[in-house]
């Protein structure tokens, strides 16, 4: 039922307005009646109706003050302001005020309640899309999961991903730095001594992600139907995106025990996520056929690639073989030397990284594990063909 509540000086049209019809008819339940301003303004707050009749002249308050002060209190109550006069001035302030309607005295019977009908119509399709607002956000979570999985997958137009970006509040703007991350189940990596099952695995990994990216506003983290947890940064440049993930790997690694492999990349255009996600599945999905120790040996080179002195020899102490076996299965397995595999990581980082208008040469040289600028313009040539300087102009240039 919607509340009524008369504000009306004149006792004849106040009690007129009360039983010009059986308002619960109407679904309208009529809580009270005040001969003034002030009053009604008491009982108003008290009561909390739904819709008021306000006079406009009344002693004390008049309608427009009292309008005024409930606004505060009633911001979705609905006025029907009731007046002697026929005058523009009055009918454009009650509008100001809010006033869904303005009627003039002597009020008509049939006006009146048609007015009442639709305001009731209002107020009802006001709590419908406030119940559709809450349901939405008690399963927001869920529906954004499911329409990131979806667009992942790429079976999403261009139009459904901007409007469900909209309707579901994803805001990915400016640089966006992608980030997967797998959870390799039945590794260890010599940690943690602990029994973990595969949904506490993906509750702790995605937890730990979420903490150790708060700071970043409007990251979106989902698990794709792989079960691989997938984040999107917005706003983040690639050297941010390499720090942080190495801080989330090793973090995560220490506490599950278990080795995780990640693949970063960054793009502009939301709509190219799809494209994106399937590259970078493309190399997470390379560590599927690798043995326990060569995936392990990956992954430390993969996670300390900008250390300058990474070494064969420091690996294969972190794996417990020799050096000479070690570099016997990465050719196998691999298809490459150590070697290689060491300067294809680095020069891949650095391809993301050179992207920054702001990074020099040197730096990104650094940055991914080169003593020396003329050591990595040399590696670079010889893995991408042209020299840094000239691969960082193509790109500027096409951006």
């Amino acid at each position: 039922m919607w509340k009524l509540l008369i504000a009306e000086d004149e006792t004849t049209i106040r009690k007129g307005l009360r039983f010009a019809a059986d308002w619960n008819d109407y679904s309208i339940d009529v809580i009270g009646e005040a001969e003034d301003g002030e009053i009604a303004l008491s009982m108003a707050i008290e009561l909390k109706p739904h819709i008021l009749f306000v006079d406009i002249n009344m002693p004390f308050l008049n309608g427009l003050e009292l309008m005024e002060q409930l606004r505060k209190n009633l911001p979705d109550a609905i006025f029907i302001v009731i007046s002697g006069y026929d005058e523009f001035g009055y009918a454009q302030q009650a509008i100001k005020m809010g006033a869904f309607d303005y009627l003039i005295k002597p009020v008509n019977k049939g006006e009146l309640i048609k007015t009442v009908k639709r305001a009731a119509d209002h107020l009802e399709k006001n709590s419908r899309s406030k119940r559709l607002a809450q349901q939405l956000e008690g399963n927001k979570a869920l529906l954004k999961e499911k329409f990131l999985q979806n667009w992942c997958s790429g079976s999403l137009s261009s139009e459904e991903v901007v409007e469900q970006c909209q309707l579901l509040e994803i805001k990915l703007d400016g640089h966006i730095g992608m980030s997967i991350f797998k959870v390799v189940r039945g590794i260890d990596d010599g940690g943690a001594e602990r029994y973990w099952s595969d949904s506490l695995i993906s509750f702790s990994l995605k937890n730990i992600v979420k903490q150790m990216l708060n700071a970043y506003p409007n990251v979106e983290l989902f698990e794709d139907h792989s079960g691989n947890v997938v984040v999107l940064v917005p706003d983040v440049n690639m050297e941010q995106l390499l720090m942080k993930n190495r801080e989330i790997k090793e973090y995560t690694e220490k506490f599950l025990g278990k080795v995780i492999v990640c693949a970063e990349n960054m793009f502009d255009d939301q709509l190219a996520f799809p494209k994106q996600y399937m590259q970078l599945m493309t190399e997470i999905k390379t560590s599927k056929s690798l043995s326990p120790m060569v995936l392990l040996a990956k992954n430390y080179i993969d996670q300390h690639y900008y250390e300058h002195s990474i070494s064969l020899k420091e690996v294969a102490a972190i794996v417990q073989v020799s050096p000479t076996y070690l570099s016997k299965q990465i050719k196998n397995e691999l298809g490459v030397s150590f070697i290689h595999y060491l300067t294809k990581v680095r020069i891949n980082k650095a391809l993301l990284l050179i992207k920054d208008p702001y990074l020099k040469i040197y730096e990104v040289a650094d940055m991914v594990g080169y003593s020396t600028q003329h050591y990595f313009c040399s590696a670079f040539k010889k893995v991408i063909g042209i020299s840094p300087m000239v691969y960082k102009s193509g790109v500027r240039s096409n951006d």
